[in-house]
């Protein structure tokens, strides 16, 4: 899926970044949704569907004055864990974006819901910033706060806002992207960089290639990982 900054997913649907971006030419407040189907669910680099097919809709409120809010569901949405299986996955975001002068800006905050582990709204989350010229576009993610710890079963420990990172640096010419994306965590030696190219022949319906590139001894991924293909297709409801 792609956001207003033409960026693979990430972590936003489709239907929130288009709001985000008329929503200064908007008369008056508009609701929207989507549906969607790829053949894994691409997330930053890594497959967190077990390498099966991802269902995913959303449903987005839009103000004329550039705020928005809304959901995001997919049928899959975790690493895959030791005996195979992934959650599904609820998000619940809010934002404010709009351009000004040909500068598209987004700010916004995200969080991540997995029934299966347990993880309710507000224990997960991300700030997100954006910024995008033209075909250029440049978004942080950064965790606003992660309190579970490794004696809970989900091996991570007490993060604060800020400690983890991840960047990407993007560009789309007419139906091709180019995607650098590269996290940055408070932890040593578990970074990593991945390029993504897409292709979208026509519209709703994207090819994506996936490769990490470089990735520190303990990164969970390692560039000697074959690429990702991925195909997408999307429509709005």
């Amino acid at each position: 899926m792609k956001n207003v900054f033409g960026l693979k997913k990430t972590v936003i649907a489709s239907a929130v970044a288009a709001a985000s971006v008329m929503a200064p030419a908007i008369a008056s407040a508009e609701i929207s949704g989507s549906l969607g189907i790829a053949s894994m669910y691409l997330w930053r680099g890594q497959d967190v569907s077990a390498g099966t097919a991802n269902i995913s809709g959303s449903l987005d409120y839009t103000t004329d004055m550039g705020f928005y809010a809304g959901t995001w569901v997919s049928s899959a949405g975790t690493a895959v864990n030791a005996d195979g299986t992934t959650s599904t996955e609820t998000d619940f975001y809010a934002g404010f974006g709009g351009e000004a002068g040909g500068l598209s800006y987004d700010i916004s905050y995200i969080t991540y819901v997995y029934p299966e582990y347990d993880v309710g709204a507000g224990e997960l989350g991300e700030v997100i910033l954006g910024l995008g010229m033209g075909g250029f576009s440049a978004t942080l993610y950064s965790y606003a706060g992660w309190e579970r710890n490794a004696s809970d079963g989900d091996g991570s420990t007490d993060m604060t806002f800020g400690d983890d990172n991840y960047l990407t640096l993007g560009y789309e010419y007419e139906d091709f992207g180019f995607l650098v994306g590269s996290w940055m965590y408070d932890a040593d030696d578990q970074d990593y960089t991945h390029i993504d190219l897409s292709y979208s022949p026509v519209e709703n319906l994207t090819f994506t290639v996936s490769k990490v590139v470089d990735s520190d001894e303990f990164a969970g991924v390692t560039d000697d990982q074959d690429p990702l293909f991925v195909v997408g297709y999307s429509f709005d409801i």
